[in-house]
């Protein structure tokens, strides 16, 4: 009897099994591709995500939050793009992931925003892309970047941004706790800064943890969020490269920028999409839709969300990819 009951449950399960395997297939009609290109001589690594290649497609460069891989958010929506019919490129920046780039674990805004401009022009090479449609779409952090290349790169045809972490001090004194916490962060990234710069020595930081405020992003639920990506192979090397670990000297891009003034200069067609509880919740999101000087400009807010939803609530991802595709259907040239 036992051996019968065995016998049947395996057999459930096989059934089971190979049911949600073609739902999986009849569902997925995208491919994944990995891709390389340089950035400055140095090589980045990116996953292409495109649904045929029969006819030229309008393609979108993703960027992701603070010190991502392309394995989290980023692939999310780039999956879900090429299956709206876009041709859509995430990749791990300069010195993250399996892209070169020293020192390690650098974030620089100035070097993402060299990076996606080269992603452009990765994607324009090829036979595939309409190089006369090109958009960008930054999540959390990488919003700030994806307004400047905006500005700087007449390719970009128009932008989203989603779930904005926006560097604006007041935010930034909300996201690390106070004035004095942001002052003793903002000097010890000089400090590393003036070392580096010195004697080539790379002082290193947490991105997270549970306790105190020497972090990167002090926040209890960033913590709990990020924590499972730093368990690694074998179970979980579909992951990526994310790692716990930033230059201190990081900060004094992020905490010296000023997303106001470049929201300012802004003249592409703009959506905005942001969740009453995401980085900031509506206060600073609306400060940056306010300050965009194109008439062209949608926003959209989501109350009862939470910014994490941003990054792996099917719901809201879908919700907001059939915006941002939308919006960028409705602005091809």
């Amino acid at each position: 009897m036992k051996h019968l009951i065995s016998t049947i449950i395996v057999a459930f399960a096989t059934m089971m099994v190979s049911c949600n395997s073609k739902n999986i297939k009849m569902e997925q009609n995208f491919t994944t591709q990995k891709v390389n290109f340089k950035s400055e001589n140095q090589n980045i690594v990116g996953l292409l995500c495109q649904n045929d290649t029969k006819t030229k497609k309008s393609a979108v460069v993703i960027l992701g939050p603070i010190c991502s891989v392309k394995e989290q958010s980023p692939i999310q929506y780039a999956t879900r793009l090429a299956q709206n019919g876009f041709i859509a490129l995430c990749f791990d920046a300069r010195s993250y992931g399996e892209s070169e780039g020293m020192p390690r674990q650098f974030e620089s805004l100035k070097n993402k925003e060299q990076d996606v401009k080269s992603a452009i022009d990765y994607l324009i090479s090829r036979n595939d892309v309409d190089a006369q449609n090109i958009f960008v779409l930054g999540i959390c952090n990488g919003t700030n970047e994806m307004m400047q290349v905006s500005i700087d790169d007449k390719r970009v045809k128009a932008l989203a941004l989603v779930s904005g972490n926006y560097l604006i001090k007041e935010n930034m004194l909300h996201l690390l706790g106070d004035e004095t916490i942001w002052n003793k962060h903002l000097q010890r990234a000089k400090t590393a800064k003036e070392k580096f710069e010195k004697t080539g020595e790379v002082d290193y930081i947490k991105i997270i943890d549970s306790i105190g405020t020497d972090q990167l992003l002090p926040p209890l639920p960033i913590y709990e969020w990020y924590h499972p990506w730093e368990k690694k192979a074998p179970y979980f090397a579909y992951r990526g490269g994310w790692k716990n670990e930033v230059t201190a000297m990081s900060e004094w891009e992020t905490l010296n920028f000023d997303a106001l003034s470049v929201a300012k200069k802004i003249k592409k067609p703009t959506l905005l999409i942001h969740g009453e509880m995401s980085d900031g919740g509506y206060e600073f999101a609306k400060q940056i839709f306010n300050a965009i000087p194109t008439p062209n400009k949608k926003s959209v807010w989501i109350d009862k969300t939470v910014h994490f939803q941003f990054y792996d609530d099917p719901r809201i991802i879908g919700q907001s990819v059939n915006e941002i595709s939308n919006w960028f259907n409705n602005n091809i040239k």
